[in-house]
């Protein structure tokens, strides 16, 4: 990505609209939500977590995960809390709402270096982290990441069209781009 934050794959030239109709649905810190239904899912607040918006369009299950750190290490916190095992437990929601676990696509968005003590270090940011381990896990899982808008140092809010699979990432200062 860029270090302004604009995005790096999956923009689309025309860029749908969000069907302001559809019922919407808030994804809060360390939490996801699935929807069949065709609602949107919608979260804010994204500096250095990780969005994961999952999407089958043949069934037109949309999953959406707003997690904080990369992995749990044993570490105590609800799967959601976590990339890798957010994404598992949402892959598991979705599939129980009638997904296909092969038909599954990936867009990421978020990961932000926030502040300035985040940009270093061997390990990277924790936004770097958290990509990284989404990279793998989805890697790991076959599910290929179609669309991402992630790192820089500025915050984004989400908006996941489930009916499409269009992430609409928002930024401070009104710039949208769909994914």
């Amino acid at each position: 990505m860029s270090p302004t934050g604009s995005p790096n794959a999956g923009t689309p030239s025309a860029q749908p609209a969000l069907d302001r109709s559809a019922p919407r649905r808030k994804v809060g810190l360390s939490d996801a939500a699935v929807a069949t239904d065709g609602a949107v899912l919608v979260t804010s607040g994204l500096g250095s977590c990780l969005g994961v918006a999952l999407h089958d369009p043949n069934v037109g299950v949309g999953g959406l995960l707003h997690a904080m750190l990369p992995a749990s290490d044993g570490r105590p916190g609800a799967p959601e809390k976590f990339v890798v095992d957010g994404i598992d437990a949402t892959v598991a929601a979705m599939v129980d709402a009638g997904a296909d676990p092969d038909g599954l696509r990936a867009k990421t968005a978020g990961a932000a270096g926030m502040i300035e003590f985040e940009t270093g270090g061997a390990d990277g940011s924790v936004g770097d982290r958290n990509v990284a381990a989404a990279e793998a896990a989805l890697r790991d899982r076959g599910i290929p990441v179609v669309g991402t808008d992630t790192g820089g140092a500025r915050g984004r809010s989400l908006r996941f069209d489930t009916a499409t699979g269009a992430l609409h990432v928002s930024y401070a200062g009104g710039e949208t781009v769909v994914l």
